[in-house]
């Protein structure tokens, strides 16, 4: 299955998740991919952590982080039908990260004049 259909079956139901899955799976299929996700793919997992109520009061509490992971795993599992056993344990492995984490993206990269 591709990716493009997958997001598309799932938009159907849940388009924040539909966002999240794509995201996520197109930075682990990239052969070069930075050891960071983007910023713009953090927010995508971490709108979807929003949506289904995984962040409880908003703090990064240890019980938060916990039901933040759980709820990662939902990604992971729609991610099956594209991604590998080695690929699938790389993504659940960054959604960790991005659960404990919410600013776990590489750094922007500012331009301009340095000193």
């Amino acid at each position: 299955m591709k990716t493009e259909d997958l997001t598309a079956a799932i938009a159907r139901h849940d388009p924040l998740l539909a966002d999240a899955v794509g995201k996520m799976v197109a930075y682990i299929q990239d052969r070069w991919a930075a050891p960071y996700p983007s910023k713009e793919q953090t927010e995508a997992v971490n709108a979807y952590l929003r949506s289904v109520h995984a962040d409880g009061d908003g703090t990064m509490s240890e019980s938060n982080i916990a039901h933040r992971r759980i709820a990662t795993q939902k990604i992971t599992i729609n991610a099956i039908r594209v991604l590998d056993h080695d690929q699938l344990d790389r993504l659940q492995d960054v959604l960790n990260y991005i659960a404990a984490d919410r600013e776990y993206h590489m750094p922007e990269h500012g331009y301009g004049m340095g000193r």
